[in-house]
């Protein structure tokens, strides 16, 4: 049995076996507005990241996105632009799931902009929708590919 090493939801390393894998394609926003973006914090490890989430069977990319962003923060977007794809390895130790994960990235623009309060987010992971201002922002305090994620808002900003 082969194990893979990856991060989970607390940013802990971990080795879990090849087996327990399935293949998980997500997409993800990267919503701009004025010289901020919206960011959820991570219920498991406090950090920050897109909204977004898992592509359900028979959804495209977009209905996707347009679905979590929804659900996560009360939002509707405009999606502009696919930016990039990274490929992760990820464990979720809440549901003892593990991932081989496909995740797309797309610029959006918001189309409203009352986000849910935080006692309506009925979500595992994502907490707290804030507008967060971009020079604020520093790789480490992202969840994964911070660099990648950065350097796209600062590009696109």
């Amino acid at each position: 049995m082969t194990d893979i090493t990856c991060r989970n939801n607390f940013d802990r390393i971990v080795s879990i076996p090849k087996e327990k894998f399935v293949f998980r394609p997500s997409a993800y926003g990267l919503i701009l507005r004025d010289d901020k973006v919206l960011l959820m914090r991570n219920k498991g490890d406090g950090k920050l990241w897109p909204p977004g989430g898992g592509i359900e069977i028979g959804e495209s990319r977009e209905d996707a996105l347009h679905r979590e962003i929804s659900e996560e923060t009360g939002l509707e977007v405009e999606i502009n632009k696919y930016l990039f794809v990274r490929e992760n390895f990820f464990y979720f130790e809440p549901t003892d799931e593990a991932y081989h994960a496909f995740l797309f990235f797309y610029l959006c623009t918001p189309l409203t902009n009352e986000l849910l309060s935080d006692d309506m987010i009925d979500d595992l992971e994502s907490e707290r929708p804030r507008w967060i201002s971009v020079d604020t922002l520093h790789e480490n305090q992202i969840a994964e590919f911070g660099n990648d994620i950065i350097e796209a808002i600062k590009i696109l900003k």
